[in-house]
C-alpha cells in the first residue's frame, strides 16, 4: 500500500513511527512548505519530497494519503485527494469552518472515499470501556467534566483565532469528541472566555481560558475547561493538565493524561485500572489502512461526519462566548 502524507509538523512523525509498524504499508511521498523539514522525515523512508501537494497527488500513484494540516489549511487538499485516491485520514479538528466541512464532506461522498479523522482516543482501551459500560441499559452516561489547562503549543499558527479556532476547537476537541462517543451528541452550549493575560506572546488573539457547558440530546450534562497560559504543567495534575472524569448512576470513570489512562470506580468501591495504549497511532492508523485495503470503513470509529458534529459542538462554544456573551447555542450540525 502506497502512502502520501502532506504536512511535516510534530503530529507527523507520530504517525511515520506508527505507519512504519504495519505489514505492506510504505509511505513513498511526503509534502510540505518546509522543504528542509520534508527531506529530514523522508530520507529514512526512502520516499520522495514535494512541496506542492497537489503535484505529489499527480506525480504519484497513491493508495492512501494522510492530511496532517493545521485546521485552516483543510479544505481544496481533502478535495483533491476525493479524485485521486481510495482513502484519506484527517487529522482532528478537520477544519476551522463547518462550511467548508461540508463542502469536504460532499466531495467525500461522490467519490466514495473512506475517510478516518484522526480522534485516535476513541481508540483507547480506557474510552472503549466507558462506551461498552454506558451503552448497558440503565448506566448511561450523566454528567462529564473535562480539563485541558497546558502550556501554548508553539507553533504561530497555532496562537492565531482565525487559524486555529483556539484550544477548545484545537486541543480539547478531544474532551469533547470522547463524550459524544460515550455519552452521544450534544444539543446546546454555553460558554465564557478571557483575554488579555499573555501579553507577551506577540501576534496572540486566541483565549487565554475559557469554560464551556454542555448539555446533551440525551439530558445528560458536561462541563469543560481550558486554558494555554501556564508557565509550566498545572499545580493539581502530575499529568500534564489533561484529565476527564465521566459519571453514570453505576460508575465514575476516571481518565487522566494524554494518554488517557482509566481507572472506573463501581458502586461497589471496586476500582479497575486500564493501561494507557502503548502506540495509539498505531492503532488508529491500522485501523484506517485495514479499511482502505478491504474497501469498507467497518473497522474505522471516527467517520468524517463525527468529525463534523465534534467540530460543531467546538464552533458553537466559541460563538456563545465571543458573540452571544455567554448565551446558549444550538449545536447545529
Amino acid at each position: 500500500m502506497n502512502i502520501g502524507i502532506i504536512g511535516t509538523g510534530w503530529v507527523t512523525g507520530l504517525h511515520l513511527d506508527a505507519i512504519k509498524l504495519i505489514d505492506a504499508a510504505q509511505v513513498v511521498a511526503i509534502a510540505g512548505r518546509n522543504e528542509a523539514r520534508a527531506k529530514e522525515l523522508a530520507q529514512p523512508l526512502g520516499a520522495k519530497t514535494y512541496t506542492d501537494p497537489l503535484s505529489m497527488l499527480r506525480a504519484e500513484s497513491l493508495d492512501a494519503v494522510f492530511i496532517l494540516l493545521p485546521p485552516h489549511l483543510h479544505g481544496d487538499l481533502e478535495r483533491a485527494c476525493s479524485e485521486h485516491v481510495k482513502g484519506v485520514l484527517v487529522e482532528k479538528p478537520i477544519s476551522q469552518s463547518l462550511e467548508t466541512a461540508h463542502a469536504v464532506n460532499e466531495s467525500f461522498q461522490r467519490a466514495g472515499t473512506i475517510v478516518s479523522v484522526g480522534y485516535m482516543n476513541r481508540y483507547r482501551q480506557s474510552v472503549q470501556r466507558i462506551r461498552e459500560l454506558f451503552s448497558q441499559a440503565g448506566n448511561e452516561g450523566i454528567l462529564a467534566h473535562g480539563w485541558w489547562t497546558t502550556q501554548m503549543p508553539p507553533p504561530l499558527w497555532w496562537r492565531t483565532f482565525d487559524h486555529s479556532g483556539g484550544q477548545f476547537v484545537e486541543q480539547c476537541t478531544h474532551l469533547v469528541d470522547i463524550c459524544r462517543y460515550t455519552m452521544g451528541d450534544v444539543e446546546e452550549v454555553s460558554a465564557y472566555s478571557s483575554r488579555g493575560y499573555m501579553k507577551e506572546v506577540a501576534h496572540f488573539s486566541v483565549d487565554d481560558a475559557m469554560v464551556v457547558n454542555a448539555r446533551f440530546a440525551s439530558g445528560a450534562l458536561a462541563t469543560f475547561s481550558t486554558g494555554c497560559f501556564p508557565l509550566g504543567g498545572h499545580p493539581e495534575s502530575p499529568n500534564g493538565g489533561i484529565g476527564l472524569n465521566l459519571s453514570s448512576r453505576n460508575n465514575r470513570i476516571v481518565l487522566t493524561g494524554w494518554g488517557f489512562e482509566g481507572t472506573v470506580h463501581s458502586e461497589e468501591e471496586t476500582r479497575e485500572s486500564i493501561p494507557v495504549d502503548e502506540n495509539i497511532f498505531y492503532v488508529q492508523n491500522k485501523a484506517f489502512l485495514d479499511a482502505v485495503s478491504q474497501e469498507s470503513p467497518a473497522g474505522i470509529l471516527s467517520s468524517y461526519e463525527d468529525g463534523m458534529k465534534t467540530l460543531a459542538t467546538t464552533l458553537a462554544a466559541n460563538d456563545s462566548a465571543r458573540n452571544q456573551k455567554g448565551r446558549p447555542v444550538k449545536v447545529a450540525f
